[in-house]
C-alpha cells in the first residue's frame, strides 16, 4: 500500500514575519516527529504559498488563491482537495501542522472506504460544529426530539481516505462548502462542515479511538496516544512536548 501524508502551510496577506517564523517552527517539529516517533517513511506533501521552506523529505506543492479571512483560508484547503495527486497513492491522510506524532502513525491509514476523522471533544451539533449550518426548523426539531444531540463530533485535524473514493469523500465535504456560498463561514470553518457531512450521512464516516488523538490534557492522556494535537492557544506549549 502506497501512502501519502499531506498538510497545508500558507500565509495570508496580513501575515507578519513573526507569525511566519512560528509557522515554520511548527513545520520542523511536525516533520521531525512524523519521521521519528511516527515511524513514517512514505511521501509527505506540503501545500503552501511560501518561499524558502524546502526541507529534506518534503514535497512542496503550490496552494493557490488563499483568502485573507482565516476561516475562508481553512475552507480553501478542502476546496483544493482535487490538487492531491491521488492517482499516485492508495491512501492519503491530511494532518494539521499543530500535531506531534509520538507513536507509529501507519495504523491510522484506512483499510476501508470510509472517510476517517479524528474524534472531537465537542458534540456534533455543538454551535461551533454543525449547529449554525442547520436551518431554524431543523434546529427546532433537534431541540424538541433531542435526536442526535448527544453524539460526539469529528475533528478536521486528521482526516484520511482511500484514494479510490477520494472524490466521493473529500468531494462531498467540499460540495457542502460550495453550497454554502458567500454566507459567513462557521466558527470552525472546515471542521463545522465536516460535522454537517457526518450528520447528513452523505458518505460513510468513522472516527479513530479517542485515546489515539489527544486534543488537551496532554500529560494525563498521552498513554496509548499516537498524536498530540495542540489547537488554538495550545500551540504555545507544543515545544514542551517535542522529543526530537
Amino acid at each position: 500500500m502506497k501512502t501519502l501524508i499531506l498538510s497545508h502551510l500558507y500565509k495570508r496577506p496580513d501575515a507578519t514575519p513573526e507569525l511566519l517564523a512560528r509557522l515554520t517552527s511548527l513545520l520542523d517539529m511536525w516533520l521531525a516527529h512524523l519521521r521519528g516517533p511516527g515511524k513514517y517513511r512514505g511521501d509527505v506533501i506540503l501545500f503552501n504559498n511560501l518561499e524558502g521552506i524546502e526541507r529534506d523529505g518534503l514535497l512542496l506543492r503550490p496552494m493557490p488563491d488563499v483568502p485573507a479571512d482565516s476561516r475562508r483560508a481553512h475552507l480553501q484547503r478542502i476546496l483544493c482537495y482535487d490538487l492531491v495527486p491521488t492517482s499516485d497513492y492508495d491512501v492519503a491522510l491530511q494532518l494539521d501542522l499543530d500535531i506531534l506524532a509520538i507513536d507509529d502513525v501507519n495504523p491510522l491509514f484506512p483499510r476501508d472506504e470510509q472517510l476517517w476523522a479524528a474524534p472531537s471533544d465537542l458534540l456534533m451539533l455543538e454551535w461551533r460544529h454543525a449547529w449554525t449550518l442547520l436551518p431554524k426548523w431543523r434546529r427546532a426539531m433537534h431541540k424538541l426530539t433531542r435526536w442526535r444531540m448527544n453524539e460526539l463530533g469529528a475533528s478536521a485535524c486528521v482526516v484520511a481516505s482511500q484514494t479510490s473514493v477520494w472524490e466521493r469523500n473529500f468531494g462531498s465535504w467540499a460540495g457542502l462548502i460550495r453550497a454554502h456560498g458567500d454566507r459567513p463561514a462557521p466558527h470552525f470553518a472546515d471542521q463545522s462542515f465536516l460535522n454537517l457531512l457526518r450528520l447528513k450521512g452523505s458518505v460513510p464516516m468513522a472516527c479513530w479511538p479517542r485515546e489515539r488523538i489527544v486534543h488537551n490534557n496532554w500529560d494525563r492522556r498521552r498513554d496509548g496516544a499516537t498524536l498530540l494535537h495542540f489547537p488554538g492557544a495550545g500551540k504555545q506549549v507544543m515545544p514542551q512536548y517535542r522529543v526530537v
